[in-house]
């Protein structure tokens, strides 16, 4: 389970292709696609190591002007189907 004062990175090894706010992952390893909506896009591209999950929240929650409360358990959902899918790398 990812805890909100994690800091998930992508795994370098992913092609990710992003088009029109959408983004196309690839994983080589497994041979899977992935294709992720805008949002799903938006947390992708803050996994880069530096945030927590509750800075993304938190980042998301300003660019939309959308409640914390109501972002952080999305953020966090989504976080954790990237682990679960393999995107995320292994600390």
């Amino acid at each position: 389970m990812i805890a909100s004062g994690d800091r998930p990175h992508v795994r370098e090894d992913l092609t990710i292709v992003e088009l029109d706010g959408e983004a196309v992952v690839y994983d080589g390893v497994t041979g899977e696609l992935h294709h992720l909506n805008p949002s799903a896009t938006i947390v992708l591209s803050m996994c880069d190591g530096a945030r927590t999950i509750s800075a993304m929240a938190e980042a998301v929650s300003d660019a939309f002007d959308v409640a914390l409360d109501d972002v952080t358990p999305q953020v966090s959902s989504v976080v954790e189907r990237f682990a679960e899918a393999g995107l995320l790398a292994d600390d």
